[in-house]
């Protein structure tokens, strides 16, 4: 409930959700291999997928575009608090800020976070790779909008 809560923010829509992840268990079961991934986890892959299904369906998704440039601070600024971290982590994508808190407060390893977020059996050691490219460029765009926030 709370790694659904996570994603779509209301407690009445994570209840909906986890309701729907546990139905799609109940009629995907056959499709579970103990061998790919542990039961909670492929929990979450399924209960992932609804929750984005779920945000696509609402229209909730707000993406900001990011120019990358090379000035880009390799540290947070110093004045960064862990309220406007929240903020800052609250304007990217659902997609983007399940992955930021799989990986870091989850603290899951990436492998298990590929088999998580892959729609289909797509190759996990390249899905492993792309993920790691991917949370580097999250983590610049935290840093540019920290960074914006603390010149204004």
């Amino acid at each position: 409930m709370s790694f659904v809560g996570r994603i779509v923010g209301q407690q009445e829509d994570a209840e909906d959700v986890v309701q729907n992840t546990f139905v799609a268990a109940y009629e995907h079961w056959k499709s579970y291999d103990p061998l790919k991934a542990s039961l909670s986890t492929w929990l979450q892959r399924i209960a992932y997928h609804e929750a984005l299904y779920h945000l696509r369906k609402r229209k909730r998704q707000v993406t900001l575009q990011f120019e990358v440039s090379e000035d880009i601070p390799d540290e947070l600024p110093e004045t960064t608090t862990s309220e406007r971290l929240d903020e800052a982590i609250q304007m990217l994508s659902p997609e983007d800020q399940m992955l930021l808190h799989l990986y870091y407060f989850d603290q899951l390893p990436l492998k298990d976070i590929a088999y998580i977020t892959v729609k289909a059996d797509a190759d996990l050691p390249r899905e492993t790779s792309r993920l790691s490219s991917q949370l580097y460029r999250i983590r610049q765009r935290l840093r540019i909008i920290l960074t914006s926030t603390n010149n204004e």
